[in-house]
């Protein structure tokens, strides 16, 4: 699956892209795959998930979601 980093989250990307590829076999919460990548928490403002927006506390992703990150500030 992939991950859009928006706004300056593509920093934490190892080649400071836009879209995060992650292998999920079972779904798992995103906290967790942020963390396992890199990305730090408290960089993330909001979470949208399939078109809602989720706490990214409770929020837990699989193969399928369409998953969408970004910081409080995308600059301008």
């Amino acid at each position: 699956m992939r991950i859009y980093l928006g706004g300056h989250l593509n920093f934490y990307h190892p080649q400071r892209g836009y879209w995060l590829d992650v292998d999920l076999e079972q779904p798992r919460p995103l906290r967790d795959v942020l963390e396992d990548s890199g990305i730090a928490l408290g960089e993330v403002y909001l979470v949208v998930i399939n078109g809602k927006i989720i706490d990214l506390q409770e929020a837990v992703i699989s193969e399928q979601d369409n998953v969408k990150l970004f910081s409080a500030v995308g600059g301008g």
